[in-house]
């Protein structure tokens, strides 16, 4: 079982959104912060300017670098550290653009962009995703807020140039079939991006990936992923990675952040909720993620979501 490919198809993308901003001499962009499920990639084309992100060294991209942005926090864009800066929603409202919203397709680019003052220098091409409850994906979660792809990592997925160049190309998108072939290449950038930084992270780090890194944690990870209504105990998980129960928590808890226990929790409540977006009873997602008892379900859905499955079914219904 290829668990990253897996968890990367059922990330769910509810909208995409591309625009490509004219750069001119002196130029900047705030960036608010914006909730779990909203993700933003930008990408250098040909003229190099600075991301600032709260709480770290200043970063330059170059022409056919991309970055893309996760969690929700705050965020800048530059010509330089130093430069002025509009803010973002302040820039989108006066000039009426779009706001992204779920099942929103968008027919070519966002065109006329422009920041800054001064000769034009570069472009910029940007886009946005709509991730359907990406606060609750065990992948997301295990991401860093940046992603860095240097020359856009050309050795992991040597066509992302050609794919980007398509949608930066405004000719192109003057044709008939554009939208859905954007789309679908919008959500293969997204992907790549987090798998790029997948087969590239660091020992030192924590998370899934991590864990799913780890030969016999791995084995873990897939068993519970592939059963979670299982009734699994540490016991159990610990045989299928050929340890010992004492070796294998401690392991599990050392590279994933948390106990095996508590990840097995998270995982049913995702599924719980997928289940719950696709109109399936309360009784039903219950059983599927292995809790005989509804009332016990209901409980830990509430604790994790904020409120209980029926709630959470018609919030995401009216959105």
């Amino acid at each position: 079982m290829d668990l990253l490919g897996e968890v990367l198809l059922s990330l769910k993308v509810e909208a995409n959104s591309a625009g490509i901003f004219a750069l001119r001499e002196s130029w900047g962009l705030d960036m608010p912060p914006l909730s779990e499920n909203y993700s933003l990639a930008h990408c250098c084309i040909d003229s190099p300017f600075w991301l600032l992100v709260e709480n770290q060294e200043p970063v330059m991209l170059e022409p056919g670098d991309s970055v893309l942005l996760l969690h929700g926090r705050r965020y800048a864009l530059a010509s330089s550290p130093q430069a002025a800066r509009v803010e973002l929603q302040s820039y989108w409202t006066e000039r009426g653009l779009p706001h992204l919203a779920p099942g929103q397709r968008q027919a070519s680019p966002l065109a006329g962009l422009e920041l800054g003052e001064g000769a034009k220098i570069g472009r910029m091409l940007t886009l946005a995703f709509l991730l359907q409850a990406g606060d609750g994906n065990v992948l997301i979660k295990s991401l860093p807020p940046v992603i860095h792809l240097r020359g856009s990592a050309s050795g992991l997925f040597p066509w992302i140039s050609t794919l980007l160049d398509f949608l930066a190309c405004e000719d192109t998108a003057n044709h008939n079939g554009y939208t859905a072939t954007a789309t679908h290449l919008s959500n293969l950038i997204l992907t790549s991006f987090i798998r790029a930084y997948a087969l590239s992270l660091p020992s030192h780090s924590t998370g899934w990936l991590r864990g799913l890194a780890d030969r016999r944690i791995s084995q873990a990870l897939v068993s519970m992923h592939a059963h979670p209504e299982q009734a699994w105990t540490i016991e159990s998980l610990a045989e299928r990675a050929g340890m010992s129960r004492h070796t294998f928590g401690r392991r599990f808890t050392s590279l994933v952040g948390q106990s095996p226990v508590d990840y097995l929790i998270a995982l049913r409540m995702q599924v719980a909720a997928e289940s719950i977006r696709a109109g399936l009873s309360v009784a039903l997602v219950a059983e599927k993620v292995g809790y005989q008892s509804e009332r016990a379900f209901r409980e830990l859905f509430k604790r994790r979501f904020g409120m209980p499955p029926l709630r959470y079914a018609k919030q995401q219904t009216v959105q």
